[in-house]
């Protein structure tokens, strides 16, 4: 409630009440942030599955306890480097024989463990140890990149990991599933930030059919649940829990999966792409950020029939685009679209404003300026209320900035599939928050004693009517206060930035004029009505049911975070604030602008990419204080 803005629920109906489910979430995109999600909205008692690496940690071992993980080990966790490098000698006569350069595979390697190759190139199972140089692996590595690797002349490093025995924990999944109990797996295997989910380990699926198949009565279902995040590491973000169609474990996989050998194996393949096509319906999936970046702006200049979109509804658009986007990206049409969407976004770099912001632009100066000021009033009367809480919270700020970018770094070394390794920073802001916000409210309550105590003279007329309480009831009060000031400086601060965040447009219509910024809304409204024409004409090819759904159907029923005084309060301040801007459009007037229709009729200009002019850019830079 304190580090997401707004945690929104999707579909929370499909969770079966009884019985036992494994809930499979993906993508894991915020670390130890993403049980607590699901904990806190599943409706249902959930035990994990915890890297037992993480467990061993002190402090993460903890409150990994505490969120009822069972630890699990991997084999990465307990990979450890090879003495030498490994190549392939002969990779077509005799593709399982590993040659050594200073190796000693004797006394490093055993008969059932892994030989892992860098950046996840490829693995395989060690059948025979021949010599310290010599060892034979169970089958031939096809990937491309792992035969790069083995055959460059001077060989390739790698790492050793032992056989790792997973029956205490198979037996300890058994045991709850047959009480009833749930299991939360993420079966990516770990952590990540790609704008798409990594291959589904088999584990999850070996629990489902083994489960069944020792008790076919079981009843076991698989929900798969998707994590949405909007900015996944940033502090009040925005986030969305979607629970899909729950899946049945079918009789006849479970059959196949009791025969062993290669029949096992196919029915492991076969359900978990069952439960990949399942989180598919629940998780937005694009090959890079690029694509990511150009359907959220299609979404966002959409014009659905609704005024504004939950949450969650925007979270299902964007997932739908995603889907129409990969069917008909190779229409001249949609060629065109994509195109005109690049140049619109690099002009809102060019100007350094938001999509949403450019609605502020369609008013003359005048009208401008006069908002420009108003806002400036409230802005003003928002960041006084919200000063002491900000400056008590600096070395909060401080600390957790630095300390979760240097874990980001750790991490990104350390991995092979993240990007950027923002899956972490989240995680590392509130486990540290967690220890240092206590600790300093500690200290700022003890301070206030002592000041009580020893005040000044001219200090002696402020703390009368506290000086005689007991030192524990000023400690007390302290830290009461400290904690209020702190979560009114939050939500305060929050309708601060937004207004911040407006002010921007305002001032560039202020510098540019009417003249200028017109283009750029007129280019928008253009883009958004070729947009949403085209959607609704492919829309229906997709979704047979779209021209119903995209007025009736309820995409979400959004939770949002808890009211209270102070919430109230600040969204009284933006009313007022709102009321006043009323006002004041209402003294000024509107602005002469044009009509779409009219400019059509007066042989308007095709509204391409028109950045401002050199000179225009140093004006702005030389005299915004933004």
């Amino acid at each position: 409630g304190l580090f997401f803005r707004e945690v929104a629920v999707r579909n929370s109906h499909l969770i079966p009440k009884s019985g036992p489910v494994i809930f499979l979430v993906a993508p894991h995109h915020n670390q130890f942030v993403d049980p607590v999600i699901l904990l806190m909205h599943a409706s249902r008692r959930v035990y994990y599955l915890t890297a037992a690496a993480s467990m061993r940690r002190k402090f993460i071992g903890f409150y990994g306890r505490c969120f009822r993980g069972i630890p699990v080990e991997r084999q990465q966790d307990l990979a450890k480097k090879g003495e030498g490098r490994i190549k392939l000698e002969d990779r077509y006569a005799e593709p399982t024989l590993i040659s050594g350069i200073g190796t000693k595979f004797t006394d490093q390697i055993k008969v059932g463990m892994k030989i892992l190759l860098p950046k996840d190139a490829g693995q395989a199972r060690v059948e025979e140890v021949i010599s310290d140089t010599e060892l034979r692996i169970s089958k031939e590595m096809k990937e491309l990149e792992a035969i790069e690797a083995l055959t460059q002349p001077d060989g390739t490093p790698y790492k050793v990991a032992p056989h790792i025995d997973q029956d205490d924990m198979y037996k300890a999944v058994y045991q709850r599933l047959n009480h009833g109990e749930c299991i939360g797996i993420f079966p990516e295997g770990g952590s990540h930030d790609r704008t798409e989910m990594l291959p589904l380990k088999a584990g999850a699926t070996i629990m489902a059919l083994g489960a069944t198949a020792e008790n076919p009565e079981l009843g076991l279902k698989i929900v798969p649940t998707g994590l949405n995040y909007f900015h996944p590491s940033k502090f009040r973000s925005r986030a969305v829990i979607d629970f899909g169609q729950p899946i049945d474990i079918p009789m006849d996989l479970v059959e196949k999966y009791r025969q062993g050998g290669d029949a096992k194996r196919d029915a492991c393949n076969e359900l978990l792409q069952i439960a990949t096509d399942g989180l598919k319906q629940v998780t937005l999936n694009t090959p890079d950020y690029e694509t990511l970046r150009l359907i959220q702006a299609g979404r966002r200049l959409y014009q659905p029939t609704q005024h504004s979109l939950t949450m969650a509804q925007q979270v299902e658009l964007t997932r739908r685009f995603i889907k129409g986007y990969t069917v008909y990206r190779d229409l001249p049409e949609v060629k065109e679209l994509r195109d005109r969407v690049e140049d619109y976004n690099m002009q809102l770099r060019y100007y350094g404003i938001r999509d949403h912001q450019v609605e502020t632009m369609q008013v003359g100066r005048l009208h401008a300026g006069a908002l420009f000021l108003w806002r400036l009033l409230w802005l003003l009367l928002m960041g006084l209320v919200a000063l002491p809480g900000t400056v008590l919270n600096i070395p909060v700020f401080i600390v957790t900035g630095v300390f979760s970018k240097r874990k980001a770094r750790q991490a990104l070394a350390a991995s092979t599939v993240k990007v950027r390794a923002r899956d972490v920073i989240a995680t590392w802001k509130i486990l540290i928050a967690l220890v240092l916000v206590p600790l300093l409210y500690s200290v700022y309550s003890v301070l206030a004693v002592v000041f009580v105590r020893r005040a000044p003279q001219w200090a002696q007329p402020y703390v009368g009517p506290v000086a005689d309480l007991p030192s524990w009831a000023i400690y007390l009060c302290s830290w009461f206060l400290a904690s209020f000031m702190s979560y009114t400086a939050l939500v305060f601060g929050e309708q601060a930035i937004d207004i911040v965040k407006s002010v921007r447009p305002l001032f560039l219509t202020l510098i540019l004029g009417e003249e200028h910024t017109e283009l750029l809304v007129a280019q928008r409204e253009d883009l958004s009505n070729d947009i949403t024409e085209l959607v609704n004409e492919l829309g229906p090819k997709i979704y047979p049911e779209f021209s119903k759904t995209r007025v009736k159907e309820q995409l979400g029923d959004d939770k949002t975070t808890h009211a209270n005084i102070i919430n109230e309060s600040a969204d009284a301040f933006h009313r007022k604030m709102r009321e006043g801007e009323q006002a004041i459009r209402q003294r000024i007037g509107p602005v002469g602008r044009k009509s779409r229709r009219q400019r059509a009729e007066g042989d308007a200009p095709k509204y391409r990419f028109n950045p401002p002019t050199p000179s225009t850019m140093d004006q702005l830079n030389s005299i915004s204080p933004l």
